[in-house]
């Protein structure tokens, strides 16, 4: 999935390592944005950053799916 597209600095952290890898997400001024092919997976992941207190989190509705169709930048 990562190889067919992906935003341009952004992260790959799989839902299924996402708990324990969870040190590697940036907590900081600005807002984590977190999303997947479809967005299935990134609400799942959203959800489980904000229980394990990552203060601002973000879904990106849609996925790269939607990104790629605004014709926003990607790698």
């Amino acid at each position: 999935e990562r190889e067919a597209s992906r935003i341009p600095g952004s992260l790959h952290i799989p839902l299924q390592h996402l708990l324990e890898r969870i040190g590697e997400v940036p907590c900081g001024p600005r807002t984590v944005v977190v999303h997947c092919a479809s967005g299935y997976r990134s609400s799942i992941a959203a959800s489980l950053l904000e229980r394990h207190g990552v203060p601002d989190v973000a879904d990106l509705v849609g996925g790269m799916a939607a990104w790629n169709a605004s014709n926003l930048p990607a790698a």
